[in-house]
């Protein structure tokens, strides 16, 4: 296998191989030990310009020194105050852990160890931590808090926990309880501690998680603001594009499914379609609709007609003609007042004159003289208007005018005339107004500005029609004429109503109302796309975006760093846990149990291990184990994992020694003890043989261990007591009880509190009594045997050679003055209490006497 410098030289290759963007993040890290909220930002913003191409390539080198170990400070816990909120913790004085190395922290079930430990897995992060609950007791309790004084590398420091969070300077501290077992024995886990390069890796590999949330949270950023389509409208084509709209829809897409007319071409033709799907009688729309294109064209014709009788070209032939006649009448008239100019009468040859002249013709020819011409000038004839014979002069007059009338200049006139009349006639009377209306809504023409445009085309032609007779000159014809645009517009129309009466002619020879309603539909969605099309290519827009993220956060996959580090874990972890665990079951004493440590799998770079029975991996070790021998070796793994690490953090251990029997318990104690040495050990437990065992191997390693004890009280627990007496130093608990309990009883005495004295009186008897018991214990039999101590100190029997028979009364006597104070008596015959002056004169002796007997010899 490699060695671990083999691996730390060929990690600057393996990294020029991972994304810029990690290669980056690296360089940090190996500059600062966390990433900061700004930095995971601008890495994210990074990792999405390398997945755009658009983050210049450079190279960041991996140095392996940078992962050579330093030296380990040093941290010691001081005490614990000001707990509120905290199980039924409510200690008024601070929980103080003494100056040693090793304390054990002394208290009956129930009165607050647990609450201790689970505040301190809280505040210093550790596994398992569970819910740290208030007094359930005390509804509405305080608020949770402490305060934790510590001293770090010989500075004093604390830390105010406020019910939330971990003090990461307290987060080396390591803590055992019955959670623990289950890391590695009822499951698998990670080894606590890790080589820095590991831990280098540890911490890349959450920022690569950090990276990936806020990549996440830039996706959330970006929420849909894509609008529901119509549910009629999603089975469309139009619908079921719009529904399948992705990062790959291209603007040319949006651009076929979005295109759409006019607003009003679309609504034309979706009423329409509407109307064809209410129609119940199709034939009979179509005869309407084609009646009424029969109106449009019509009126079209008449338009277009009169357009072209007003046209500027024939209105210049009408002139024309009128002026023509003109001046062939007065040429016509020139010549008969020449002729005529001798008349007697005036106005020979006028029009009217000429008038009468015609109409004497007609009566002449036609009634008078049928048969001969006119002027008849024969014998006899007479004037057909005055009926007188016509006398020679008057026959020569009428041949006169006759010859006049006939004359060339006289035709020329009468027939320009004529050619004006025919002229003129060209032009046929235009509609009233009241027709023209009539007309409009006979073909159903709209009444906008369509039907006002008809009505002043109309009104326009009438006023040229007006004016041309009083128009001598070509140029004084009116503005021209053009062709107005809504004969275009009333085409399309007349176009429309045809190709519609077609469709309802095929209406009625066929079902295809199914057709037109999808045909229906379909335009409707294609007109919702269209006034939609703003959302969709920013929908587009955003599809492209968190495309773009996904991609980028692909590169925050940890499963290459998990892969190296679980290389690299292989050669500086598994094989020195392992060798840790069996080594801490042989010190244990466990080393018939058949467990062993393995590998499980590496999981996002954590690299977990669990315990399985050697050589029957199929069944479960709490299945097989006995609660005892699972204690033990959940005591050795965490053993195994927490003394590989660098740091000097103190151990904490919730009741170790838990189920064991005599033999695992020393073992335990004696493993504690020698952890003291380099390490603060700090053990709470309810046992009192656990506090003689580590007394007793405290004493062979020269070592004096703190006591502390804690209780129940009135206001709650966890608060600070004295340590029991069978535990406490003879000689100061004796002095505490005549220098200070046996004044304060006194003074009651003197203060007239005699209730309140006789309570401390018999506390003091009681307790005196306690120490008679443990200075028979511990000096008159010279400490050879003692309770909740297993070994027999024979090296001390020689001593019981200076006893006396004196010794044996004295201490016999106070123990039978005193056993009434320890036991339950009869109500009935209550033990008298001594006066103080005795109790003082008692514990004088049993002091004198102590000093006495240590000094003496045998």
């Amino acid at each position: 296998m490699p060695n671990k410098m083999d691996y730390l030289t060929n990690l600057t290759k393996w990294f020029s191989d991972r994304p810029q963007w990690l290669q980056i993040a690296a360089a940090r890290l190996l500059r600062q030990s966390e990433l900061t909220a700004k930095d995971v930002s601008e890495l994210a913003t990074l990792c999405q310009q390398e997945t755009d191409g658009k983050l210049p390539k450079t190279t960041c080198s991996f140095p392996a020194t940078a992962f050579s170990q330093g030296a380990a400070g040093t941290l010691r816990l001081c005490s614990i105050s000001d707990v509120e909120g905290v199980n039924a913790l409510a200690p008024k004085k601070p929980l103080e852990f003494g100056k040693g190395n090793i304390t054990i922290v002394y208290g009956n079930n129930g009165s607050g160890k647990s609450g201790y430990v689970r505040l301190l897995k809280h505040v210093c992060g550790a596994r398992e931590a569970g819910t740290l609950h208030r007094n359930v007791y005390k509804p509405g309790s305080a608020v949770q808090k402490a305060r934790i004084s510590f001293e770090q590398d010989g500075i004093l420091k604390s830390h105010t926990w406020s019910g939330q969070g971990i003090c990461d300077d307290l987060n080396n501290i390591d803590i055992f309880d019955t959670s623990f077992g289950k890391f590695f024995v009822s499951s698998e886990d990670e080894v606590s501690y890790e080589p820095p390069v590991l831990s280098f890796f540890s911490s890349l590999i959450l920022a690569c998680e950090k990276v990936a949330s806020a990549l996440d949270t830039e996706t959330n950023q970006h929420q849909s603001k894509k609008p529901n389509i119509p549910a009629d409208k999603k089975v469309t084509p139009e619908g079921i594009w719009y529904e399948s709209i992705s990062a790959k829809t291209s603007t040319q897409d949006i651009d076929k499914h979005c295109a759409f007319r006019s607003a009003d071409e679309t609504e034309t033709e979706m009423q329409t379609l509407q109307q064809r799907l209410a129609e119940q009688a199709p034939t009979e729309k179509a005869k309407q609709l084609r009646k009424q294109k029969q109106h449009i064209d019509t009126l079209v014709q008449d338009a277009q007609k009169y357009l072209e009788q007003l046209s500027d070209e024939n209105c210049r032939r009408i002139i024309a003609a009128k002026n023509k006649s003109i001046l062939k009448k007065t040429a016509a008239d020139t010549a008969a007042e020449k002729v005529f100019s001798g008349s007697e009468l005036e106005g020979i040859a006028s029009d009217v004159w000429k008038e009468l002249w015609e109409a004497a013709r007609n009566y002449s020819v036609s009634a008078a003289y049928k048969e001969a011409d006119y002027p008849n000038v024969a014998d006899a004839s007479r004037c057909v208007l005055c009926h007188q014979t016509l006398t020679k002069d008057a026959k020569e007059r009428l041949i006169s005018f006759e010859n006049f009338v006939k004359g060339e200049m006289q035709k020329a006139a009468s027939d320009a005339a004529k050619e004006y009349e025919t002229a003129s006639q060209t032009i046929e009377a235009l509609p009233t107004s009241e027709t023209l209306k009539m007309r409009i809504d006979a073909a159903s023409i709209p009444q906008d500005e369509v039907t006002s445009h008809v009505t002043d085309f109309f009104a326009q032609l009438q006023a040229r029609k007006d004016l041309l007779p009083g128009i001598d000159s070509v140029e004084a014809i009116p503005y021209p004429l053009i062709s107005p645009q809504w004969i275009d517009k009333v085409n399309a129309q007349s176009k429309s109503l045809g190709e519609l009466a077609a469709k309802y002619d095929e209406d009625a020879k066929s079902d295809n109302r199914e057709e037109i309603k999808k045909k229906l539909t379909s335009l409707q969605a294609r007109k919702w796309l269209s006034e939609h099309r703003v959302a969709i290519d920013e929908e587009v827009t955003r599809l492209k975006l968190l495309n773009q993220i996904q991609e980028a956060k692909k590169s925050t996959n940890t499963k290459a760093l998990s892969q190296k580090k679980g290389e690299l874990a292989e050669a500086l972890i598994t094989d020195a846990f392992v060798q840790r665990f069996n080594a801490e079951l042989k010190a244990l004493g466990a080393s018939q149990v058949k467990v062993e440590l393995v590998k499980s799998k590496v999981s996002k770079g954590r690299v977990l291990h669990k315990l399985q029975l050697r050589g029957v991996s199929q069944n479960g070790l709490a299945d097989v184990l006995s609660e005892g021998e699972n204690r033990i070796v959940s005591v050795a793994a965490f053993l195994a994992d927490v003394t590989g690490k660098r740091n000097q953090g103190p151990f904490v251990f919730d009741d170790p020694i838990s189920s064991l029997d005599q033999s695992y318990e020393e073992a335990v104690v004696q493993r504690l003890i020698e952890l003291s040495h380099d390490k603060q050990v700090i053990v709470f437990t309810h046992r009192l043989s656990l506090l003689g065992t580590v007394r007793h191997f405290s004493e062979k390693k020269s070592i004096k261990p703190d006591i502390i004890s804690i209780r129940s009280a009135d206001w709650g627990n966890g608060e600070p007591a004295p340590i029991p007496l069978s535990q406490s130093d003879i000689k100061s608990t004796l002095n505490t009880l005549i220098n200070q309990r046996y004044q304060d009883t006194r003074k009651a005495n003197e203060n007239g509190e005699f209730e309140y004295a006789e309570i401390l009186l018999k506390s003091i008897c009681s307790d005196f009594r306690t120490l008679v018991e443990r200075s028979v214990e511990n000096d008159l039999l010279c400490g050879v045997v003692q309770r909740f101590q297993r070994p027999v100190h024979t090296l001390k029997i020689k001593d019981l050679a200076k006893l006396k028979e004196a010794d044996c009364n004295l201490l016999d006597s106070l123990m039978t003055k005193y056993s009434g104070f320890e036991h339950s008596q009869p109500t009935e015959l209550p033990v008298e209490l001594p006066k103080l002056d005795d109790l003082l004169t008692d514990m004088t002796s049993l002091k004198n006497w102590r000093e006495e007997y240590a000094k003496r010899t045998a």
